[in-house]
């Protein structure tokens, strides 16, 4: 149609008009407070229901009757139930109440069955599934649950109730009648909000968990998940959803749209919008009329229809109805659409006649309302009637107009018109609306602008920080002429915001983005010098609102977080010279080690308080929010695991397969970012096993912390040297440098890139290292290892350390060997060079910082809380700035020293160390314990580890053949993947394990290896199913366990050789047994049972408060029978009863034992020389091993034998030596105290000395010289009966102590501190005889008066 509108009006031309249709899929859904019929491929949307009064987002559910024309929906606030009729001509938009208020039921959810005619609902207070009738009636229970039912669905083709159980968080199922009831997915994450919709041809569930879709098969399995979309506050959620065709519908408690998205969580798209946040939604396939609401014609630009314009001939022509076709119209007006009530007068409407609706306009209730339309003239007010239909709309009405008569037309809206663009007038509006105005070049000859302005307040900027400000000025020719338009400034905004006008950001985890900030309004200051404007300023302070819960805090020992922040404090500041100038701030995608289900959403908030009265303008300012997307990038290593195990096979980061059996010490992985390294050292397997190498120790580097364990005491590359006690060292400058965690023979130890190390023990050697690369290794990482590269490409993995890639295998790993000459990289040795500068007793310690200048390494913030008003700042900032990692483990999963032997720490000197009469043997104590002894045994090498003519067996032996130990291996290694339950998550190289194990039992003639090569493979496994953040929500489909929980409980070592069950990948054993895997017998005894230095415990050096057991422990609880005795001088004395007590574990090769304090009892001859205990170990409590003893004694005076329980004395005639003891006791403290007076006196004497020799200075000062004759180098001489000068010098205690070893200081005695200990020669008078006492070193002891 052609349309005719214009200011001047409309001639008998038909006024312009659109009309619209409804077809196509179509959808119901909910908002605060209405109902809509949606078609879903226009967006039409068709209102059905107004005034629900919602009170909750998700508290509104729908669904309808398939073959009946009735709409229900449930209200779980209020706990109702009402229906709508649609589609209905006679009773359409009227609502019946099915279940009221005040009923004894509550529902909350509901399902109707159309081909029973049957409603289904969850109640609250019954805790059940209800049904009734559809109107209603005949209500029945159908299902009982203790801890209630949310969402509820039906499928009444097959007979079944779906519905949440939000006891475990499970989607059950039952039959119509209540039985039968089975879980077919348990997922913790449900609530009684999750939505539940079924696919009934594609054979799938679909369910609803926070802003996630997610799927499942009818039982259960294969489980998908669809990417949220939108804003991810923690109340943010999915509200509605249903299915059709290939596609999802989805609603959301944030916005006012359906989302419509593919079945796969693709193509997503708006496919309709509401009018305010949308609620639930379902598909609807049921019959579909078409509402006036949306199928109309438009009058456009009514405006001169309103009440308030009155005709004015000379410019404008009457509007007339009466060439109208009969139809439904909308009216498009600036004036309103509403027909006036009351005659509006004659020329008025744009018409000489107008027709005015006598009666009321409708309510939405009301549907189409027949009404009467009055002619006025100027001989009546309603002369003339015409029939028309009036519709509430909602918001707009609809009328179903005839022509009018000649000469008029229908009114609508109401009050003044406004003047057309480029038209003017004093009032904007009709009447005098003209083209006539002038903007001369010097129009304002005077502008006193400010008077208008004095009575101005000063705008203080909302909490959302987001004024907006626009100036408009008009002109005029003179005071009384037609001003001009309105002329517009550009829009201004007053407050903070991000320089790009975007608060959308996306950062990939372990990498950081900048986002910058651009200040507006200035910040004040008291005055206007620059030194003190200087120190003006404004802090805007971070802070990271939780609008994300976890469901645990700690993933696999790593904190859950988002994003991090590289800045001074939780904020920036804003001065009063540079608020101009852009501030960044450095936000880092925090990288928690997992392959995360979605991308995570972080969300920063800005706010400030006033510092002072000039800065009011800020206070309380809240910048609105900025969303951060953090992009998972641990998928990218995905099934990328670096092992060497058994004699050795390798895997390199990206898939490279490769064997070297060189032996030695060899770097595995090293990243100079830390630094951090990781060494492995080879020997020989042993006799019978000629050019093999098996691994014999591991040590870990981790910034300026080192972790090591060695087994073998020499690297040979024929023969095998074990140690009798493995070595397990920690030395640590830092707790946050590595987290360390071992259960019984297996370690797991985390990197602060979060890199993980894990390695296990097997017969005394290291079966398998596997370390897993972190985001911080890609393209960084190097060594044995490989290059970890973005694409798993592994034709860089063969990188030689000088050379780069190359294609040799044997030389890319002698590359990495560490050789003699390479001290600054040995890490096996006592003290590695990097320990030992800062370690050097005569140096002073300085920490150095290597953080600043490494950007991998620099100093974190969180600010996941606001600064309170009476937080102290400082302290807040050292709580939420003190992470040095991009990645922070978790606090409790830190070793603690005690499980360890820590050797030093950065923060202390190394202390001396002691010789024994042990070759190879040093004793180190830890910081706080000098009980904490072990027996090192430094490392060496035989003269045949470069030997490369020895070769290992190259054919089968001991009855051995191909075929064989490949049935072997196959079998063994399939038997314990399980059917490869794991393919959906994990790429298991089955066949290069297979053919690992093949190379092994040819090379070893047996099947030592095999469980070696299976366990590699089952930390293979673990390894990526625990990055897997999946499995740590999903459910098996008992609903019992997570589905990480029921994959760990079938990897198991031996299946626990049925003397236990596998829970989470570890081994609960049965009564009776122990151990890794379970075979361990209790009736048999800890093996191996050693003690440092054959169980002497000297008092000269130890506390003897405790002391190491060595062993080989299958368990962490370790009985020790314990039995005292005294070793007399002729005798052996035992107390006579025994105490069994638990020993404390340490780690699988040592305990510690507390020994109970002495007992010993000085008795009047003095005849006990020293005391011990016999201890014994086992398991049971019940079955001891060989006994072994303890003695402790006080080495200074007697050299005791822990084989033979006896002592002798250092002390050749004790009695004797007692009595000479007693007379020089007497010799000297007679003379001592006499020369105590003396000194006294002497003391008088020298003072009086110095004051005259500085008098004599200062007289001499004024000309004369300064006697400088004697010197400190001067021999003092001496003269009968007088002292004339004492010397001390003061030294430190040396180990020996010779004068304590001849004389032992008695109890009463009074000691001069240690480091007061005198170089002294002194000269003593009595009046009997001349003594002269010098020694080179005196202990002072002085018996009390």
């Amino acid at each position: 149609m052609n349309c005719c509108w214009n200011p001047g009006g409309c001639s008998s031309k038909p006024t312009c008009g659109t009309r619209s249709s409804v077809t196509g899929a179509n959808s119901i859904a909910v908002d605060w407070n209405r109902m809509y019929l949606i078609n879903l491929n226009d967006t039409t949307v068709t209102k059905l229901v107004v005034g629900i009064q919602r009170r909750t987002h998700d508290s509104l559910k729908i669904d309808y009757h398939q073959t009946k024309p009735y709409i229900y929906w449930v209200d779980s606030y209020y706990g109702t139930i009402h229906r709508t009729c649609y589609p209905c001509y006679d009773n359409e938009r009227k609502v019946d109440e099915i279940i009221a208020k005040s009923s004894s039921y509550h529902p909350y959810s509901l399902a109707i069955d159309s081909d029973h005619d049957n409603i289904y609902w969850s109640d609250n207070n019954q805790k059940a599934i209800i049904r009734s009738d559809i109107d209603g009636s005949n209500i029945l229970v159908v299902l009982n649950s203790t801890s209630g039912i949310g969402h509820i669905t039906v499928d009444s083709n097959n007979g079944w109730i779906y519905f949440m159980d939000d006891e475990i968080g499970s989607i059950d199922r039952c039959s119509l009648d209540g039985k039968d009831q089975t879980t077919i997915i348990s997922d913790s994450m449900m609530t009684k909000n999750s939505r539940i919709v079924l696919d009934l041809i594609g054979g799938r569930i679909y369910y609803t968990i926070g802003n996630t879709i997610r799927s499942s098969t009818f039982e259960g399995k294969s489980t998908e998940e669809i990417q949220g979309y939108g804003h991810q506050y923690s109340w943010y959620k999915v509200t509605g959803i249903d299915l059709h065709g290939e596609f999802v519908y989805y609603t959301d408690n944030w916005l006012q749209d359906v989302f419509k998205i593919n079945k796969s969580g693709g193509d997503h798209v708006r496919a309709a919008y509401v009018y305010s946040n949308a609620g639930d939604v379902r598909t609807y396939n049921g019959k579909v009329i078409q509402d006036p609401c949306n199928a109309y014609r438009s009058i456009n630009d009514a405006e001169k229809r309103s009440t308030g314009f009155y005709v004015d001939w000379t410019v404008d022509d009457p509007i007339t109805d009466a060439m109208l076709e009969e139809d439904w119209y909308r009216i498009f007006s600036d004036n309103g659409d509403g027909m006036p009530t009351s005659p509006p007068g004659i020329k008025n409407c744009g018409t000489i006649n107008p027709l005015w609706l006598n009666g009321t306009l409708p309510t939405f209730v009301d549907g189409n309302m027949t009404a009467l339309a009055c002619m006025q003239t100027d001989n009546s007010l309603c002369e003339q009637i015409s029939n028309i239909v009036i519709r509430n709309c909602d918001g707009y009405y609809v009328y179903y107009l005839p022509p009018s008569p000649s000469n008029s037309s229908y009114c609508f809206g109401s009050g003044p018109v406004k003047c057309p663009n480029e038209m003017s007038s004093e009032t904007e509006h009709y009447p005098g609306c003209s083209f006539k105005y002038w903007i001369e070049k010097h129009l304002l000859q005077e502008t006193n602008v400010s008077e208008n302005f004095k009575n101005v307040q000063v705008l203080f900027l909302n909490r959302f920080c987001l004024i907006r400000i626009k100036c408009a000025i008009r002109m005029r020719n003179s005071r009384q002429s037609t001003p001009g338009p309105y002329l517009y400034s550009p829009l201004f905004r007053a407050g903070l915001f991000p320089s790009t006008n975007s608060y959308y950001y996306t950062v990939n985890e372990g990498d950081s983005i900048n986002i910058t900030f651009t200040s507006t309004v200035p910040v004040g200051c008291i005055a206007s010098h620059n030194v003190i404007r200087s120190q003006c300023d404004q802090n805007f302070y971070i802070f990271r609102p939780s609008y994300y819960t976890y469901g645990s805090s700690c993933t696999n020992n790593v904190r859950k977080r988002d994003i991090l922040f590289n800045a001074e404090f939780c904020g920036f500041r804003l001065g009063n010279l540079d608020w101009m100038e852009k501030k960044t701030l450095e936000v880092y995608g925090y990288n928690d080690g997992l392959y995360n289900v979605n991308n995570r959403y972080a969300y920063i908030k800005l706010s400030t308080s006033s510092i002072s009265e000039y800065n009011n303008i800020w206070k309380d300012v809240d910048i609105y929010q900025i969303r951060v997307e953090v992009r998972d990038k641990d998928s990218t290593l995905k099934n990328r695991l670096c092992q060497s195990y058994n004699d050795p096979h390798f895997r390199t980061f990206d898939g490279k397969y490769y064997d070297y059996m060189g032996v030695g010490e060899f770097v595995m992985y090293k990243n100079d970012i830390g630094p951090f390294w990781v060494h492995a050292l080879f020997t020989s397997c042993g006799s019978g096993l000629p050019g093999t190498s098996c691994l014999c120790g591991i040590a870990i580097r981790s910034k300026n912390s080192l972790f090591v364990l060695r087994t073998c005491e020499r690297i040979s590359r024929k023969e095998l040297h074990l140690l009798q006690q493995p070595v397990v060292t920690l030395t640590s400058c830092d707790e946050s440098d590595m987290s360390i965690s071992n259960t019984n023979n297996n370690y797991k130890i985390i990197l602060p890139i979060a890199t993980e190390i894990k390695f296990s023990i097997a017969r005394r050697f290291i079966s398998v290292i596997s370390i897993k690369p972190s985001v911080k290794d890609i393209n960084t990482a190097k060594g044995l290892c490989g290059v970890p590269s973005t694409t798993k490409d592994p034709s860089d993995d063969i990188t030689h350390r000088e050379l780069g890639p190359i294609s040799e295998e044997q030389i890319f790993a002698d590359s990495w060997r560490i050789t003699e000459g390479m001290v600054e990289e040995q890490l096996f040795v006592e003290e590695p060079t990097f320990l030992k500068k800062g370690n050097d007793v005569y140096e002073q310690i300085v920490v150095v910082d290597n953080n600043e200048n490494n950007p991998d390494l620099r100093t974190f913030c969180a600010c996941e809380q606001q600064a309170g008003s009476t937080d102290s700042l400082d302290d807040f900032n050292s709580v939420h700035c003190n992470l040095t990692d991009s990645t922070e483990q978790c606090s409790d999963s830190s070793s603690s020293s005690g499980s360890y032997v820590q050797y030093t720490s950065c923060l202390q000197p190394l202390r001396r160390r002691r010789s024994v009469n042990v070759p190879h043997k040093i004793s180190k104590r830890s910081l706080n314990n000098n009980d904490d002894e072990v027996d090192f045994q430094p490392l060496t090498y035989s003269d045949d580890v470069n030997e490369t003519e020895i070769e290992p067996p190259a054919t089968f032996r001991n009855g051995w053949t191909s075929d064989r130990a490949y049935n072997i291996c196959f079998n063994s290694i399939n038997d314990a993947l399980q059917n490869d339950m794991y393919k959906d998550y994990v790429d298991v190289p089955v066949e290069k394990f297979i053919e690992a194990c093949v190379k092994d039992i040819e090379v070893s003639g047996d099947t030592t290896f095999l469980t070696d090569t299976i366990n590699a493979m089952v930390t293979s496994i673990m390894t990526e199913l625990v990055k897997t953040e999946s499995l740590y929500t999903q459910k098996s489909s008992d609903g019992s366990q997570t589905m990480l929980e029921y994959f760990a409980s079938a990897l198991c070592l031996n299946n626990c050789s049925d003397n236990g069950i596998c829970k989470s990948g570890v081994c609960i054993c049965d009564n009776g047994h122990v151990g890794e895997d379970c075979s361990y017998n209790t009736s048999s005894p800890p093996t191996g049972i050693s003690l440092p230095f054959n169980g002497a415990c000297t008092l000269k050096t130890r506390s003897c408060k405790t002391m190491n057991i060595f062993g080989e422990f299958q368990t962490t609880s370790v009985w020790c029978k314990r039995r005292h005795f005294q070793i007399l001088e002729n005798d052996l004395l035992y107390t006579p009863s025994e105490e069994l007590v638990l020993a404390e574990y340490r780690n699988p090769f040592m305990l510690t034992l507390d020994l109970p304090t002495s007992r010993k009892k000085r008795s009047a001859d003095n005849k006990v020389l020293s005391e011990g205990y016999d201890i014994s170990f086992s398991y049971d409590g019940q079955n001891f091993g060989k006994e072994t003893s303890i003695i402790i004694y006080d080495d200074l005076k007697y050299s005791c034998n822990t084989t033979t329980k006896t002592c002798i004395s250092l002390i050749v005639n004790e009695s004797a030596e007692k009595a000479e003891t007693n007379k020089d006791v007497i010799m000297i403290v007679v003379p001592v105290t006499v020369s105590f007076v003396v000194i006294i006196a002497l003391t008088g004497v020298i003072c009086f000395k110095l004051m005259t020799k500085a008098s004599k200075a200062k007289i001499a000062s004024y000309g004369d010289e300064s006697d400088e004759k004697n010197t400190s180098s001067d021999k003092w001489t001496g003269r009968e009966n007088t002292v004339s000068e004492v010397e001390f010098d003061f030294e430190e205690k040396t180990d020996e102590d010779v004068f304590a070893m001849q004389y032992p200081p008695r109890k009463e005695n009074i000691d001069i501190p240690t480091n007061q200990l005198v170089k002294a020669t002194i000269l003593i008078v009595n009046t009997t005889e001349l003594a002269v006492i010098e020694s080179s070193q005196i202990q002072w002891h002085m018996a009390p008066y």
